[in-house]
């Protein structure tokens, strides 16, 4: 896990120094998001967006969940698209980057590919070099990303039309894939994380189902209708006492608030503003990252046409 670190005390070579550096307009783009009128509501319809789509779906839920599967998964298909000479993907160099990276142990990269390929969604491949054991990405886990990213994609087309619609009609092209996906790993790869930049982030998504459950209270808003401990398990596929776990901790640290009085439903969660101004913060990262990637891809299309 990497160690949060307040913006007063960062060394030009942290994580957050560096990545700033390379890209300083993501700052500006981010507060321009959060001062339209509209955006709490925007940031609001995406969230729903996605917690709908991980909602009772096994597949998305106990493998792409929290934060290290998710750096994993964009490794995973960056390496899948390297040119067929290269090394492309294997267990080792995903253990080793992994590692590197500090998102997991290499037992757990065995373990998550593993359940990968009980699924279907990486597969064995020929490969001319017969000491390396080559994987290859599956259709079946393509589309699981394609998803995801068409549910942010049509977010984008709310606030940048031009590179919301045209990410969206170039999402099944391979040219525009590759940089994209690269693109939406660079930051990562730097050793950017979400909570070094929103802190209260930090809490959900290092917890397994913890980003899920976040984005289904910003979804319900502050004055919504509380989710129940046992609502919130069953959407996401995970034990009750996991649920308690992470509200616990949340409500410590004034993110949510329990509701008591809900008859039969027993206790209920909301989330506080605290939360709320987090997951707007959280949201438009997510879009400016988006629009990079998407820009990324465009300009492969570009190149592509200009051959």
């Amino acid at each position: 896990m990497v160690a949060r670190t307040s913006a007063t005390t960062r060394s030009v070579d942290h994580p957050v120094c560096r990545w700033a550096t390379l890209m300083p307009g993501e700052v500006q783009e981010r507060a321009r998001l959060r001062a339209r009128p509209d955006f709490p509501w925007i940031a609001r319809q995406a969230a729903v967006s996605l917690s709908d789509a991980y909602r009772g779906n096994v597949l998305l839920t106990r493998l792409l969940n929290d934060r290290g599967r998710f750096v994993l998964a964009l490794l995973i298909l960056d390496m899948h698209f390297e040119e067929p000479g290269a090394p492309g993907l294997t267990t080792g160099r995903l253990k080793n980057e992994a590692v590197a990276l500090e998102l997991c142990s290499p037992g757990r990269v065995s373990a998550i590919l593993a359940a990968f390929r009980v699924f279907g969604m990486i597969a064995p491949a020929p490969d001319a070099d017969g000491r390396r054991r080559r994987l290859v990405v599956t259709e079946k886990l393509m589309a699981i990303h394609r998803e995801r990213w068409r549910t942010m994609l049509k977010t984008l087309a709310l606030v940048m039309p031009e590179e919301g619609e045209r990410g969206l009609r170039h999402i099944d092209d391979p040219v525009f894939l590759v940089p994209f996906v690269r693109t939406l790993l660079q930051p990562l790869r730097a050793g950017w994380r979400p909570a070094l930049d929103i802190p209260a982030i930090g809490h959900f998504a290092e917890r397994d189902g913890g980003l899920l459950i976040a984005l289904a209270l910003f979804g319900t808003g502050l004055n919504g209708p509380p989710l129940s401990i046992s609502q919130l398990a069953r959407s996401f596929r995970i034990s009750r006492s996991h649920v308690v776990g992470i509200v616990q901790e949340a409500t410590a640290l004034g993110l949510v608030r329990r509701v008591e009085d809900q008859g039969a439903r027993g206790p209920g969660v909301l989330p506080e503003p605290k939360l709320m101004d987090a997951l707007e913060h959280f949201i438009a990262v997510a879009l400016v990252r988006q629009m990079v990637a998407v820009r990324a891809g465009i300009a492969a299309l570009d190149g592509r046409e200009a051959a």
